[in-house]
């Protein structure tokens, strides 16, 4: 037995509404794509915050780390090429130059942070300032 669908021409209609969030979302908030960023891992210790970025065929030269406060900056910019006399099917790496920002729990000590980047990953670490390390206090007692 068939069955019947009615047919409804709005159906894949997008609200402008719709439209300007996702436009909005993409490219402001949290930008999509390996290039961009994908995400970010936050791990946090008594004496400061380690941050990784997955930054896939970034060159480590290409990356502009900036830290005041407990705001970490980073720009970077990607390249990609086509090889010579290649038929481009799909291309999913996008080339550019990107920025993004990230505020941490706490002031960190800018003096004292270290990067690395390793297999596409860019590690920070960011040593608190010392300020804001907790510190265990002994009560004196007297008899």
């Amino acid at each position: 037995m068939a069955n019947m669908t009615r047919y409804n021409p709005f159906s894949e209609v997008v609200t402008l509404r719709d439209a300007m969030d996702r436009l909005f979302e993409e490219s402001v908030i949290a930008p999509r794509g390996a290039a961009r960023g994908t995400g970010a891992n936050l791990y946090e210790t008594n004496e400061g915050f380690t941050l990784q970025i997955p930054m896939p065929g970034v060159k480590a030269e290409d990356v502009e780390i900036t830290v005041q406060q407990e705001v970490v900056s980073l720009k970077w910019e990607t390249r990609f090429q086509t090889p010579e006399g290649a038929q481009v099917h799909w291309n999913g790496f996008q080339a550019g130059k990107y920025q993004q920002s990230f505020t941490l729990p706490a002031p960190i000590n800018s003096e004292s942070v270290e990067a690395s980047y390793t297999d596409g990953i860019l590690t920070l670490n960011l040593p608190k300032a010392a300020h804001a390390q907790a510190r265990t206090i002994k009560i004196n007692t007297t008899r």
